[in-house]
């Protein structure tokens, strides 16, 4: 399942689930993951392109992050944990394989 968000003129973010354990998820709760995910971006303003790519920079760990950068990486989390959150609550098991992406 796919949400698109509008974040530049010229350049739109698709969210997605993906993970080995994403199969498992039904649609209705795929939808409201990735809006809690699009919440997230939305209130902090951020463009999920940019925040993906400093929080691939951060877990490389291979570069010091700007203070710009950590802060973004913080929100790809933020971001993901809500749509993990959403999306397996009631889910008895924890020892999930379940993230966002983006396109």
């Amino acid at each position: 399942m796919y949400a698109t968000a509008q974040e530049t003129p010229t350049r739109t973010a698709t969210l997605f689930i993906e993970g080995q354990d994403a199969w498992i998820a039904p649609l209705d709760s795929i939808h409201e993951g990735i809006d809690a995910a699009l919440a997230v971006f939305t209130r902090h303003h951020a463009d999920p392109f940019k925040c993906k790519e400093a929080n691939q920079k951060f877990i490389r760990g291979k570069e010091l992050l700007t203070k710009e950068e950590a802060i973004l990486s913080l929100i790809w989390e933020e971001a993901d944990y809500a749509a993990f959150h959403v999306i397996t609550v009631g889910w008895l098991s924890r020892d999930i394989d379940l993230q966002i992406g983006v396109r």
